[in-house]
């Protein structure tokens, strides 16, 4: 059972809606995205943005009252029977045309945070044998990864091969993406094979097991 909850714009929201693009960050956009596919919860939203664009259930709520605050989503609260009650958001009119218009604006510079990478680059400070064993776990991440995405891409195919050849429909969006990504992470695992091949030239045989 859905009981809608009224949305009463608060004093200003026409000067803040006028700055939106300014103030919505790529997470907003993003939560956009995914609820214009299919209304959702937050917590299934977290879900669906954890290969392209992760973030935590603390950061995605807020960014969702944000996105009512300003007329772009709407909340409605779902009553189930076997488990506990629900918010499942989904995007306004207004969202849409928000969205369509920032799609094509001229982007950030891309910026993405990588505790590994930090690290590496201080990893000069201990031994090759200290830092081998962080690469060997990185490898083993993204050949994970790799081998994750590329079954829900070929899941993906099988049950929408039509809609993942047309532009006009989401899921064209959501392959091309997916691809991307395991691109990436291959050519990261080269890279990554790579350190491992030169740091494992300064490990004596011994202490490389």
């Amino acid at each position: 059972m859905r009981r809608q909850v009224p949305l009463t714009p608060r004093l200003g929201q026409a000067e803040d809606m006028a700055q939106s693009d300014k103030q919505l960050g790529n997470l907003a956009h993003q939560v956009l995205g995914v609820l214009l596919r299919e209304p959702r919860s937050g917590y299934d939203i977290v879900k669906q943005i954890q290969n392209f664009r992760p973030a935590k259930t603390s950061q995605v709520y807020p960014t969702l009252a944000r996105l009512q605050d300003m007329g772009f989503v709407t909340s409605t609260l779902v009553t189930q029977s076997a488990r506990p009650d629900k918010r499942v958001y989904e995007v306004t009119e207004a969202g849409r045309a928000h969205l369509s218009t920032w799609i094509g604006s001229e982007p950030e510079p891309p910026f993405a945070r990588d505790d590994f990478l930090t690290m590496v680059y201080s990893a000069w400070i201990k031994s090759p044998e200290e830092v081998l064993p962080m690469f060997a776990r990185r490898l083993a991440f993204q050949e994970e990864a790799i081998g994750k995405l590329t079954r829900d891409l070929a899941r993906v195919l099988s049950d929408h091969p039509d809609k993942c050849e047309d532009p006009a429909d989401w899921q064209f969006y959501r392959a091309v993406l997916t691809r991307r990504r395991i691109a990436v992470l291959r050519e990261d695992a080269v890279w990554t094979k790579a350190m491992i091949d030169r740091l494992g030239r300064h490990v004596p045989d011994a202490e490389r097991g």
